[in-house]
């Protein structure tokens, strides 16, 4: 099993850059376009400084998010799981509330009417299940982009995280059972 670690912590699930990677080239071409037209139409000089530090500021947005977006969505440091499904807030879970994780999937469309046809489409998930005695941890806010986190059931979406897979999930739950395992040996005292 591959251990990877970033800042001391294993990562378990890596995030995925590539959604953030086509807003970033967007924002490279729109910053371009307005170079261009300040170039070629010389406006006035507060006009041409405003479109120079709008476009900057798009893409210093775009950087940011495909930045935030390549950061590890699970991780272990210590007696810990770091949780990142919003590209502002990182959660440390502790690993004795953690009951287990499974492969899931999701419709695509789920807030459509017509779920005829979005049954088709779906995305894979994996679910990270929280002991019911937490109450503290029920729900966090998330973007819901990237999951949900509701009712102790942490769902990371996978189009925001590498693909996601039965074995994955596996390799994921196997790490847990061995983290809890330590944790009951320095011991802790996991439900």
């Amino acid at each position: 099993m591959n251990r990877d670690r970033i800042a001391g912590a294993e990562i378990w699930l890596r995030g995925n850059v590539r959604p953030a990677l086509g807003l970033l080239a967007a924002a490279l071409s729109v910053a371009g376009m307005v170079a261009a037209l300040v170039g070629i139409a010389r406006p006035p000089a507060w006009i041409a400084w405003a479109a120079v530090v709008t476009a900057a500021l798009f893409v210093a947005a775009a950087v940011a998010l495909a930045w935030s977006a390549s950061r590890p969505r699970l991780a272990r440091r210590g007696t810990f799981l770091d949780v990142r499904l919003s590209p502002l807030a990182v959660h440390h879970v502790p690993i004795d509330i953690v009951e287990c994780v499974f492969p899931g999937s999701q419709s695509l469309e789920a807030d459509r009417d017509d779920h005829e046809a979005a049954a088709g489409r779906r995305v894979n998930t994996l679910v990270l299940r929280l002991a019911e005695r937490a109450v503290d941890w029920r729900s966090r806010p998330v973007a819901a982009a990237w999951g949900t986190w509701d009712d102790g059931n942490v769902v990371f979406d996978g189009r925001w995280c590498q693909p996601l897979s039965p074995t994955l999930a596996r390799e994921i739950s196997a790490r847990l059972l061995e983290a809890r395992r330590q944790v009951v040996g320095a011991g802790e005292t996991p439900s």
